[in-house]
């Protein structure tokens, strides 16, 4: 399931940019806040950290796990969480954000490509802030998660008009 729905988000994602001066991209809400451009890279970013982390735990045969980790902290956008790296506030243009989210849909892509839900049984992985966790749950991992930051971006370009 969410094999099919991470692209659908993507697209989303690249929809809501589309269109945004450079200006709109890294213009920040307000000072404590990420710019769009920001949250994309911080996207692109957390993608490849998530799946280079799968594909790892995947070659060297992962440990077992035998539940799903609960990932309904991304479904409460007021919850605020807090990202283990920043993202670059170094202005970025809609090349660079495009080529950014293409290059950490290949991590994901190459993931696909090798992999199935079956393949990894129940393996696990390590994630910072879940645990261990099944290795192909991170695919609903990253959903969530750009699911999240959609709602944020889509937040920022209303208060940045």
């Amino acid at each position: 399931m969410w094999e099919t729905k991470i692209i659908e988000i993507r697209e989303l994602v690249k929809e809501s940019i589309k269109g945004l001066s450079y200006d709109k991209l890294n213009q920040k809400p307000s000072p404590g806040e990420w710019s769009i451009a920001q949250i994309v890279l911080h996207l692109a970013g957390a993608e490849t950290r998530f799946l280079t982390l799968a594909l790892d735990s995947a070659e060297s045969g992962g440990g077992r796990s035998h539940s799903d980790v609960d990932l309904s902290v991304f479904d409460d956008s007021s919850q605020k969480l807090i990202a283990p790296i920043e993202p670059s506030t170094d202005p970025q243009t809609m090349d660079d954000l495009m080529n950014a989210l293409d290059e950490s849909r290949s991590v994901t892509t190459h993931f696909l490509e090798k992999y199935t839900k079956e393949s990894l049984n129940r393996r696990s992985m390590n994630h910072h802030r879940f645990g261990d966790m099944p290795i192909w749950q991170v695919l609903e991992l990253l959903g969530k998660h750009e699911q999240r930051h959609l709602v944020q971006m889509e937040d920022v370009k209303k208060r940045i008009r």
